[in-house]
């Protein structure tokens, strides 16, 4: 009884420490993918950890679905059917003189897990699932709500590059989304 009552005396510090570093966020953003055939609204949680003033961790999970049916007079159609989740974390710099307000920059590694499903009366289709590790950047500005903040970023994953029976090709940037999001 009596470590853990001694373990309990140290570590409420420490979480009453961790607790006000750790601020988890929930975000709103506009999301395409490589081509920009798919286009729509995401969504983005995750959280940031303060290491000092300036400097700190990030961590999200980001998804993106869109579905395209299109269909046209001449009996042309297009039906498509996108989904990305992504995972990422990120090493985060903040360039205000405070970290609720001003530019921060962030860099890391992302997972992701990419499905393409398309198919049209121009071609027969496709179904591509693709799992990628990939590069992941973010960057933004950062306004104060009361204890909490508002940010206006974008975040970038990619480059991808794929070699195939045809060739190879690359995709500087495999999903760009645009947005803001909320932090506690």
């Amino acid at each position: 009884m009596k470590r853990l009552l001694l373990l309990s005396v140290f570590l409420l510090p420490v979480t009453a420490s961790a607790q006000h570093k750790l601020r988890p966020y929930a975000g709103l953003h506009a999301s395409g993918d490589a081509q920009m055939y798919y286009l729509g609204p995401s969504g983005q949680i995750g959280a940031d950890y303060r290491i000092n003033h300036s400097f700190g961790l990030t961590t999200y999970i980001h998804y993106f679905r869109r579905r395209i049916d299109r269909t046209e007079a001449n009996n042309g159609f297009e039906k498509g059917r996108f989904d990305c989740l992504t995972g990422a974390v990120l090493a985060q710099v903040h360039l205000g003189q405070k970290p609720e307000r001003g530019l921060f920059v962030g860099a890391g590694i992302a997972a992701q897990r990419w499905e393409d499903k398309f198919e049209s009366d121009w071609t027969s289709g496709w179904h591509t699932i693709r799992r990628n590790v990939l590069p992941a950047i973010r960057f933004g500005y950062a306004f104060p709500v009361g204890q909490h903040h508002l940010t206006a970023e974008l975040n970038a994953t990619g480059p991808y590059q794929e070699r195939t029976a045809q060739g190879s090709y690359t995709e500087l940037i495999t999903q760009l989304s645009i947005g803001t999001r909320f932090v506690w």
